[in-house]
């Protein structure tokens, strides 16, 4: 079992600077040593900001709850309906 801390994140307004500054904080690897980041959002929303802004892909781990967390990536909760 992890002892690592599971940090929940939310994206925010999707029109805001949420997923700006989630790309630019995960960029380092040395946060996903510290905790295990669970991001609570829109994996569309994500996919869109992240060609906008230009930014490398994350390592995000798609899950439906927290059990299913890994250390060492990003866990996303797509909570957005998407059509």
């Amino acid at each position: 079992m992890s002892k690592r801390v599971k940090v929940g994140i939310t994206h925010g307004d999707l029109n805001g600077i949420g997923y700006e500054i989630i790309f630019k904080a995960f960029s380092d690897n040395r946060l996903l040593e510290i905790f295990t980041p669970v991001i609570y959002g829109s994996a569309k929303a994500a996919s869109y900001y992240r060609k906008v802004l230009n930014c490398k892909p994350l390592p995000f781990n798609f899950i439906e709850n927290t059990e299913e967390c890994k250390d060492g990536k990003i866990n996303f909760v797509n909570c957005i309906k998407e059509e």
